[in-house]
């Protein structure tokens, strides 16, 4: 079914997807076969949406109350069945999803979510309400993030991990509740990260996860290091955070 919505150029519907009034979707996307979105969604080009999949159902939170609320979604997305993304609580609030991302079967992101770019999401990983995703992070099959947590850009948060606070950029987590292991290597070398930008990152590493400090005079040593966009994105991170970060590191 086809309501008040703006179609793009070159757009292909499948039959028995439902679109509903003030949907935008841009050139060159595809929506596939049993695809629910509601309204107010604004869909970027280049996307391909899977069957099944429903963007901008009503959030899981008893605060909402049909206030209109909006999801959008950038460009160059892949979109696997099942995957949910929920409109936002609060009225005028977005619910986002940047451009370049990659989501597997089942993913769930739920209300007020703000995603990056360049982010892939394995199987049945679920961003729980107001969780912030920076850029190029992974996710493993069946991460399960706590609502308002934010994760850093190049981190990756292994498969069935639990994660309840902040994961800090560059590094790797993994259990539950989620624990860091190590830098992250491989991101850091397939996005060119160069060999004085890797060393950084182990640096601040070992400040944070092997001096056993307090969150003050971990900035502090933070401070010390000679200036760079690793050592400060990440003090940034660390200054920024609500939740609080994670300091446990995993042991075997």
């Amino acid at each position: 079914m086809l309501a008040k919505a703006k179609i793009g150029q070159n757009v292909k519907i499948s039959p028995y997807a439902v679109i509903g009034d003030n949907v935008n979707i841009g050139d060159n996307t595809e929506i596939r076969e049993f695809v629910v979105i509601r309204d107010n969604v604004s869909i970027g080009s280049n996307n391909i949406i899977f069957p099944h999949v429903t963007i901008g159902e009503e959030p899981q939170d008893r605060s909402f109350t049909n206030e209109i609320s909006f999801v959008e979604i950038g460009d160059n997305n892949v979109i696997r069945e099942n995957v949910t993304i929920h409109k936002p609580v609060g009225l005028n609030q977005v619910t986002k999803l940047g451009n370049n991302n990659f989501l597997m079967v089942g993913v769930h992101l739920a209300h007020n979510v703000c995603v990056g770019d360049g982010n892939t999401f394995a199987n049945s990983v679920s961003l729980a309400g107001h969780t912030q995703v920076g850029n190029y992070v992974t996710f493993g099959g069946a991460a399960q993030i706590h609502q308002h947590s934010r994760i850093g850009d190049y981190a990756m948060v292994g498969g069935l991990a639990g994660v309840n606070l902040d994961v800090l950029p560059y590094m790797v987590f993994g259990g539950i509740p989620a624990k860091v292991i190590t830098s992250n290597r491989v991101a850091l070398k397939k996005y060119a990260f160069t060999q004085q930008e890797r060393a950084d990152v182990m640096t601040a590493f070992k400040i944070i996860y092997d001096m056993n400090l307090s969150i003050p005079s971990m900035l502090e040593e933070l401070e010390k290091l000679p200036e760079s966009r690793i050592t400060k994105n990440i003090f940034e991170f660390i200054i920024n955070s609500k939740r609080g970060i994670i300091t446990q590191k995993y042991s075997k």
